[in-house]
């Protein structure tokens, strides 16, 4: 049956009453973007350094799709999980379509930039049974200008142990920018909940309404399969704080602009940052080549002065949340 993901956009109140070292190296690289749902048996969460940054990482096994588009992306070995609305043009419930609707190829082309992804399993959550892929690893960071996204500021304090712990903050009680020290473990050590351990969740992120700006936010949510309970940080905190931290976040991390034409942008800039924001590992300095691709594309309708009129690339930088 297929989720309402409306219905997440409510406050959530705190939910306390949640009933080895990680080893990857059979365990597939996995993004799940927005409204696109999976299951999975959580092992371990972790946090990290690398080139990028401090990254929040979570293990999970049995993982299974339960809404949306499997895809897998060679170029990078990376999977991908998009939604129905992103594949298809509609989510399950706004019109007719099956799983053989899905594209066995999605091909994306932007200026100069290809990528090219292949199908592996999709799923319409009121027709089809959960498609597993095994193993995964999930990785949360962010960037150097902005700092930790938010799904990674939430996740990392509702799954560790150490919880609102396991984020530095700075001395205004936020959680610090600086995207090489953000995380107060970084020792790749297993600090998942012993609550959680073992424990089967659905899966998914929203976009959430800031109440700092005109941004939204992507929020995650983890959720029991047998309850129904939502996972919130287990210390004295409650997930309204958790929120209001993303939110602080989606006005520091460029946030994220909805899909549709946000009010005030034009459609030339909506476009590009339409674009950019399904491929989660393009790096600013790539996102910006792609901008002065589109602007440089006569056949696409982003102009230097539109560009300008916005208030120049930086400002569209920053509205596509780098």
């Amino acid at each position: 049956m297929s989720r309402n993901y409306d219905s997440y956009d409510d406050e959530i109140e705190s939910n306390d009453d949640s009933d080895d070292e990680y080893d990857n190296e059979e365990s597939k690289n996995l993004t799940v973007t927005p409204y696109a749902e999976i299951e999975l048996t959580l092992d371990s969460v972790f946090g990290t350094s690398s080139d990028y940054g401090d990254v929040f990482g979570i293990n999970a096994s049995d993982v299974e799709i339960v809404d949306g588009c499997l895809y897998y992306d060679e170029e990078k070995d990376k999977y991908k999980v998009f939604s129905w609305k992103s594949v298809v043009g509609m989510n399950p419930g706004d019109g007719e379509f099956t799983a053989d609707d899905a594209n066995q190829f999605l091909v994306k082309t932007y200026g100069s930039t290809e990528k090219r992804y292949e199908l592996i399993a999709a799923v319409h959550p009121d027709h089809d049974e959960p498609v597993g892929m095994g193993d995964a690893i999930m990785w949360y960071g962010g960037s150097q200008k902005h700092g930790p996204k938010s799904a990674a500021k939430s996740l990392a304090q509702i799954l560790s142990a150490p919880g609102r712990e396991m984020v530095i903050r700075d001395a205004e009680g936020d959680v610090s920018r600086d995207i090489d020290n953000w995380l107060a473990d970084t020792s790749a050590d297993n600090v998942l909940r012993d609550d959680l351990a073992g424990r089967r969740f659905a899966f998914f992120e929203i976009k959430k309404d800031s109440n700092t700006s005109d941004r939204k936010f992507h929020h995650p949510i983890v959720e029991d399969v047998k309850t129904g309970n939502q996972v919130a940080v287990n210390n004295s905190s409650t997930q309204s704080e958790i929120e209001d931290a993303g939110e602080a976040a989606a006005a520091t991390d460029g946030g994220v602009p909805p899909a549709e034409t946000t009010e005030g942008v034009p459609e030339p800039i909506s476009d590009f940052i339409s674009s950019v924001q399904q491929f989660d590992d393009f790096s600013e300095d790539r996102a910006s080549e792609i901008l002065a691709d589109f602007i440089g594309d006569e056949s696409l309708p982003l102009t230097q002065d539109l560009v300008d009129d916005f208030g120049g690339e930086e400002a569209v930088m920053a509205e596509a949340g780098y």
